[in-house]
């Protein structure tokens, strides 16, 4: 999948900047929900559909609402509600080839 990375442009069509594909790159080495916090919102085409948007529009039971934090008065963050689920390696794979087919690039 790292080789998507350089498929992916932002929503200017643009190349990823190095700074979203880190992003991107932490949550397929490493998908978990902090991976996920970072990388949900990259564009991954001139359309700007996020990685998020394209989960939701392959699966219907795709959470709808992310993360909630709160922060103190000391600017700290604290995690009211974590993400109800975050894309598995093989639902990873079918958004991979979502974006690239819907964008023709394969």
């Amino acid at each position: 999948m790292i080789y998507a990375l350089d498929q992916f442009t932002d929503s200017l069509g643009e190349p990823l900047r190095d700074f979203s594909k880190g992003r991107l790159a932490a949550f397929f080495a490493d998908p978990r929900a902090s991976t996920w916090e970072d990388a949900h919102g990259v564009a991954l085409n001139a359309q700007g559909l996020t990685l998020w948007q394209a989960w939701i529009a392959l699966d219907p039971d795709a959470p709808r609402e992310g993360r909630h934090v709160t922060i103190d008065a000391f600017d700290r963050v604290h995690v009211v509600r974590e993400w109800e689920q975050i894309p598995d390696g093989a639902m990873l794979s079918r958004i991979v080839q979502f974006v690239l087919e819907s964008t023709g690039r394969q």
